[in-house]
């Protein structure tokens, strides 16, 4: 039986040059994945955080087409959380208790950052938006 508890754990390792390195996304109480939990580390790796943060959900499609709404769904439930952990790091967003991604540490070393944050699926579901209508996704 399925837990009731819905918040998501987030890891993002960055570099010391502020590119991204890998991420993992799942489930807070069990550590169960979400879809896939580094769904989309092959698409971002190495790739700054400033360049990830301009990629928009239609080139997101284009590089992960699908025509299932579930994966639909879990593809830009990936991007966005990625996507907002990166802004914490960058400073772009505050990562506080009243944000839907908040921080639980940030660890400094050497060779690049640490983020643990955890993201609530209400607010996760506010951060999707309806389709814009591109076609990208086949419909």
């Amino acid at each position: 039986m399925p837990c009731k508890d819905i918040t998501d754990s987030l890891k993002i390792l960055v570099d010391q040059n502020d590119n991204f390195v890998r991420y993992k996304l799942t489930k807070k109480t069990c550590g169960g994945d979400v879809g896939r939990r580094a769904m989309l580390t092959k698409w971002l790796k190495d790739k700054p955080i400033s360049e990830i943060l301009k990629l928009t959900p239609e080139e997101l499609f284009v590089e992960f087409p699908t025509e299932s709404k579930t994966w639909e769904y879990l593809y830009l439930k990936h991007f966005i959380a990625i996507k907002s952990g990166l802004g914490i790091i960058i400073g772009e967003h505050s990562g506080g208790v009243k944000d839907f991604c908040t921080v639980d540490s940030i660890e400094y070393t050497p060779d690049g950052i640490t983020l643990l944050a955890e993201l609530s699926a209400g607010g996760m579901n506010d951060e999707i938006k309806s389709c814009s209508g591109c076609g990208t996704c086949g419909t």
